[in-house]
């Protein structure tokens, strides 16, 4: 008797699982610009934007607020932003080399193995990343400095090209 009711809810849990991959799914196809519970995105899903807005950093990255110091000024916006994470220092090496550009950095220079660095320019940005690779985590810094052109330097400049 046991073995027939075992057997029985075996079937059931069978059929029920079946009953799921057959046919099509009418409510998707009626409405697919709909997101589900299961499609919203979670913030803490998404790489994100710091103090500069065009440096991305990876979600798994954490930034250290006390390690980190910004300074801005009307003329100019620089520093430095300590993080850490669980990541691989090669895949986060990768990471800036592939997000950078994006953001309309260029490349200038970069060293890899122990420590990695990269440099990148904008005409009027530079940025420094910093990698390293620890025993349990792996550290980033990311150093910036924003070359705003002041009204001073900017009537100078034109007296001098005159």
């Amino acid at each position: 008797m046991k073995r027939l009711l075992v057997i029985l809810m075996l079937f059931g849990m069978f059929g029920m699982g079946c009953a799921g991959m057959g046919g099509s799914d009418k409510t998707a196809t009626q409405n697919p610009a709909t997101p589900t519970q299961s499609q919203q995105v979670n913030p803490e899903d998404v790489d994100s934007y710091y103090d500069f807005d065009d440096v991305l950093v990876p979600r798994e990255m954490e930034i250290d607020s006390k390690k980190s110091l910004v300074f801005e000024s009307p003329n100019l916006k620089a520093g430095m932003m300590s993080f850490e994470g669980r990541v691989d220092a090669v895949s986060l090496f990768d990471f800036f080399v592939n997000s950078m550009p994006k953001d309309g950095w260029q490349t200038t220079s970069s060293f890899k193995y122990g420590r990695y660095i990269i440099g990148f320019e904008k005409p009027n940005k530079d940025c420094i990343i910093s990698i390293t690779d620890g025993s349990f985590k792996t550290g980033l810094q990311i150093w910036v400095n924003e070359r705003k052109p002041s009204s001073a330097s900017t009537s100078v400049e034109r007296n001098l090209s005159e």
